[in-house]
């Protein structure tokens, strides 16, 4: 049985957490003895602060079912309003009712008015159903024949992407040699691109209270969420997908003066996430249970054309790094239902993988205006509710695939981006291994 087969059969507790009290683990019993004395303080968070207002008026519910349905979310206005109204119009009934009564409606108000997405921007909501092409540049085939990079990773005896049932499972690996170095250059040098622009580097944890990451947009409960939990044992900690994550959780509950927006943040984490998707091109390092990533996070006025003027600066950043590193790549102008309930407007950075003959998603960035400052209470100093901009520096493996499969040659070798040399003691290429010096992980 494999590790994720392991992680599969483990016993769910009442609160959608996983309870590893009782996994066998390489065939053994591994009983847990919980003890109420483990250090686990209660987190005090902020409590949401939705534009009930907003919301509830009747002359946008049209615009916010329209959006619901192009999102193809599973929310309902409609339960908003009829709640809303319950509670706020029919105030003799709401006050018959006992305190645990109005708490327990106030519950249901609140969560469904948090499953309600961020309102599209009024571009987005006219662009149909389909993404749309801003940029594209071409990537030209040489007269060889492309390697896939699990190929040229085996060549180069660059990564170990299968053989691990005893060590982690599906969709995991190791980079070593050249492209354990591979990965630190990018890194470094992201790093540096991204601190001369102006932005404030920041390490940041992995584990953070669900709570943070639910403010930030992404599901943390039910059979369909990507989101890694402890055991309740360590109290309430996931395991952050992105930086952004951390980054949003450091300004919760603050308020932000006019010297300090806009502020410009970035991060190197690890990202954790349950991903399930297509086997095929999917397969080997594209798709990953986990991954380093550099972030880029800003925080504007709670203005429309200070966050868009933000996402347009994230968005020409991004550009500027790929072709610094001499890449193919295109820019799609995201579609409703492929923005997710947080962001606004959204743009991906599609690279070509010429080994895989496909594009694939390098980046992204998104403007998500209020909708995570008012689950996090991330406030200007005008009372107003601040926006937020959040942006992909550099995703590791899919960064090494299309530097991999674009710049390879024909013995297999890769040739190294010139703006990474200087982190590579100066190597213009990684060079394949002899067969017979090529490490052998079939056991």
């Amino acid at each position: 049985m494999t590790m994720i087969s392991l992680l599969r059969s483990v016993t769910q507790v009442s609160s959608g957490r996983v309870c590893f009290s009782r996994v066998k683990l390489f065939g053994v019993d591994s009983p847990r003895h919980c003890s109420t004395n483990y250090p686990c303080p209660e987190v005090k968070m902020t409590k949401p602060q939705l534009d009930w207002d907003f919301l509830s008026d009747p002359h946008n519910l049209e615009k916010i079912r329209e959006n619901i349905n192009l999102r193809k979310s599973s929310a309902s206005i409609d339960r908003v309003v009829d709640i809303y109204k319950e509670i706020y119009l029919n105030t003799d009934i709401d006050n018959m009712k006992s305190d645990a009564a109005r708490e327990v409606i106030r519950e249901q108000l609140l969560a469904a008015g948090l499953a309600v997405p961020n309102m599209c921007a009024d571009r987005v909501l006219n662009m149909g159903d389909h993404p749309t092409l801003v940029y594209e540049k071409t990537f030209t085939n040489p007269n060889f024949k492309m390697r896939k990079f699990e190929d040229i990773a085996r060549i180069l005896s660059g990564a170990r992407l299968s053989n691990l049932t005893l060590m982690s499972g599906e969709r995991t690996y190791y980079l070593t040699g050249p492209l354990a170095e591979l990965e630190q250059a990018l890194i470094q040098w992201t790093v540096e691109q991204l601190v001369t622009a102006g932005f404030s580097l920041l390490s940041v944890p992995d584990l953070l209270h669900p709570s943070i990451i639910s403010g930030c947009g992404m599901v943390v409960e039910g059979d369909r969420t990507q989101v890694y939990q402890l055991d309740p044992y360590y109290g309430q900690v996931a395991l952050s997908g992105t930086a952004e994550m951390a980054l949003g959780g450091f300004l919760a509950g603050k308020t932000l003066t006019s010297r300090e927006l806009p502020t410009k943040m970035c991060a190197v984490s690890r990202c954790y996430r349950a991903e399930t998707g297509r086997q095929g091109e999917e397969k080997g390092l594209y798709r990953v249970h986990q991954f380093t990533k550099v972030e880029m996070f800003c925080v504007t006025a709670g203005v429309v054309e200070e966050s868009s003027s933000a996402l347009s600066m994230v968005h020409q950043l991004e550009r500027e790094l790929f072709t610094k590193l001499g890449l193919s790549y295109r820019v799609l102008d995201m579609c409703p239902d492929e923005l997710g309930d947080p962001a606004s407007e959204k743009f991906d950075i599609e690279a070509w993988m010429p080994g895989r003959d496909m594009w694939g998603e390098i980046s992204s960035c998104s403007n998500c205006t209020d909708f995570q400052t008012r689950r996090l209470g991330v406030m200007a100093e005008d009372g107003t509710f601040c926006h937020t901009v959040n942006g992909t520096a550099c995703a590791v493996p899919r960064m090494l695939i299309a530097i991999c499969e674009q710049m390879q040659t024909e013995n297999g070798s890769v040739i190294i981006p010139e703006v990474l040399r200087t982190y590579m003691r100066g190597r213009e290429i990684m060079e394949p291994k002899q067969r017979k010096l090529r490490p052998n992980f079939m056991f």
